[in-house]
């Protein structure tokens, strides 16, 4: 099997839809030469280097950005799949195309009838867009985003009327493109869920302060709901306990600092971007992972704490009520409620919740039910039907 996998992000570490291709990749059976396609961008843990040596995977980068450039990289990018992808077949003979809704590199390669392509929605524009016009604080991308929110839900909904098969990350996302789009997609839909390596993201603690550590991981947006984090954090803090902040992610640090400096400067530690494979040190240093999302189609981030037996506390948004079951596995919180947030993190805290239990809920809801050797066997599976499809339907047309 010949897969063209279409990969907007060329790292597991630039965000969800780059780390989903890696663990895809990484999990997939050993008789799936993998062509992954690709971006050229100056980050050290590229899909180039990670799989360096593996004789079924073969990157190709058809196109330079600069790191910053994150807006406008997916227009050329879908440009550079349109002018690339179709010679690359010629050369190698995909059996099917796999790639990815919300950058949809695949947009105008899609009309050039190369191979039967899958689609991974890992969210759905519209009610992202809602968030974003109702924040704010958005930064630079969210903004633009949000402006040119009509042409990418054209597009969107294009794409997904005309994708062989489709692959949504929850049932949120599925229910949310027949919602918002109009569109009855279940016949050609499966859900296939986010995960995490489980082997990779182990319980272990590395506890290096004597005071909770309450650990925010995740692109500094708006839409992340960092500021909610900020804010319960400094109720937190006046209201007597003594917590260390760790806050990890993507985006304007110098932006991110500003709503910071209300706290005490020795209360947090702003580390930034990490390599992907650093992330687990993060999750080891933690007590709480928080993730206070407005909007979260599925979220990786939660799926590799849980995996370390961390405490999850997030907002019921999006599909995250069908990761964590509240007071299960994690705890739960209304979004943008601050209040109900310090409530669930003192509580923590305070031990008032079964903590061991619920740690040890963590990592087996994730073991059982989001491996990524479970994902990617129901992708790989996926494949090998629309493969099926496809020699069928060519040998009828031949008959």
């Amino acid at each position: 099997m010949r897969l063209a996998m279409l990969a907007p992000e060329n790292s597991p570490s630039w965000g969800g839809v780059g780390s989903y291709i890696y663990n895809l990749v990484k999990h997939l059976t050993q008789d799936v030469e993998v062509h992954i396609i690709t971006l050229d961008r100056d980050v050290e843990d590229t899909y180039e280097k990670l799989f360096a040596g593996d004789e079924r995977i073969h990157v190709h980068k058809i196109l330079s950005v600069p790191l910053d450039n994150i807006f406008l990289s997916n227009f050329r990018f879908q440009i550079a799949v349109f002018r690339k992808l179709k010679k690359l077949h010629k050369l190698y003979h995909f059996d099917l195309i796999h790639s990815h809704s919300g950058h949809l590199p695949h947009f105008f390669s899609q009309f050039q009838d190369i191979a039967p392509t899958i689609v991974t929605p890992h969210g759905e524009t519209r009610g992202a867009a809602r968030v974003w016009r109702e924040a704010k604080n958005k930064n630079v991308t969210e903004s633009l985003s949000l402006l040119a929110s009509p042409v990418i839900e054209f597009g969107t909904k294009i794409s997904l009327k005309r994708a062989d098969r489709l692959l949504p990350v929850s049932r949120f996302v599925l229910e949310q493109i027949n919602k918002e789009y109009g569109l009855d997609i279940n016949h050609k839909a499966k859900v296939v869920y986010n995960g995490a390596d489980t082997s990779f993201f182990v319980p272990e603690d590395r506890k290096t302060s004597k005071e909770p550590t309450i650990t925010f991981v995740g692109r500094f947006y708006a839409i992340k709901g960092f500021d909610v984090f900020v804010n319960a954090a400094s109720i937190l803090m006046r209201r007597g306990y003594s917590v260390k902040l760790l806050l990890v992610g993507r985006g304007d640090t110098k932006r991110v600092r500003k709503p910071l400096l209300s706290l005490p400067k020795d209360s947090y530690t702003l580390v930034g971007r990490v390599k992907y494979h650093d992330i687990p040190e993060i999750y080891y240093q933690s007590d709480i992972v928080v993730t206070p999302s407005r909007y979260e189609a599925c979220s990786g981030v939660i799926m590799e704490a849980m995996s370390c037996g961390k405490i999850v506390i997030a907002s019921a948004v999006g599909g995250i009520p069908e990761i964590i079951d509240d007071g299960y596995n994690g705890l739960l919180f209304q979004s943008e409620n601050v209040e109900e947030l310090v409530g669930k993190i003192a509580a923590v805290i305070d031990e008032q919740v079964d903590v061991e239990k619920m740690r040890r809920n963590a990592r087996e809801t994730v073991v059982n039910k989001f491996d990524w050797r479970i994902m990617a066997k129901e992708v790989y599976e996926e494949y090998s039907k629309m493969i099926g499809d496809s020699w069928r339907n060519a040998n009828s047309d031949n008959n």
